[in-house]
């Protein structure tokens, strides 16, 4: 492959990246995209013209998303809900093992030993009694996995969605 071919899939590949279309009709308009660049190199036009009548492969694909309108798809504005759930679980999850880090190289070895109980109990015989409940260790690492999961997935669905005609 020489370095115009190169230069010239580059382009398309920019092209077809920045394209805001279902993969079927991304894929019927970049095989027509790629045509018209093949027949104006047969017009006797070099990689050169072609490249600086197109412009840039951001305005290429923005004019053929105007032009594909009907197909184009929409951000939801709920995306961005999942955005969040998606960082405050990662969030999360950092904070839970830079603890447990931490906890394990800084703590008595004595306390590492009955690290954690699940119910505590505080209170005498002449007062009110509470009892305290702990989390699960295990459900400190899931909790936040499944929202870092759910949050991500449901950006990236939520990112690409038909327009109502």
């Amino acid at each position: 492959m020489t370095d115009a071919e190169k230069r010239m899939k580059k382009y398309t590949n920019g092209v077809e990246r920045r394209l805001n279309l279902p993969a079927s009709v991304k894929q019927r308009v970049m095989s027509d995209f790629i045509s018209s660049i093949q027949a104006r190199r047969e017009a006797g036009m070099t990689d050169e013209e072609i490249l600086t009548e197109l412009g840039t492969p951001a305005k290429a694909a923005e004019e053929l998303n105007e032009q594909m309108q009907e197909f184009t798809y929409r951000k939801s504005p709920w995306r961005f809900l999942f955005a969040v759930g998606a960082v405050y679980g990662a969030v999360k999850l950092i904070s839970y093992l830079v603890h447990k880090i931490l906890f394990l190289f800084l703590a008595d070895p004595v306390l590492r030993v009955g690290e954690a109980a699940s119910i505590g109990i505080i209170g005498g015989a002449d007062g009110p009694t509470a009892i305290f409940l702990t989390t699960p260790d295990w459900a400190r690492v899931v909790v936040p996995v499944l929202l870092v999961a759910v949050g991500f997935l449901g950006y990236r669905r939520l990112s690409r969605c038909r327009r109502k005609q």
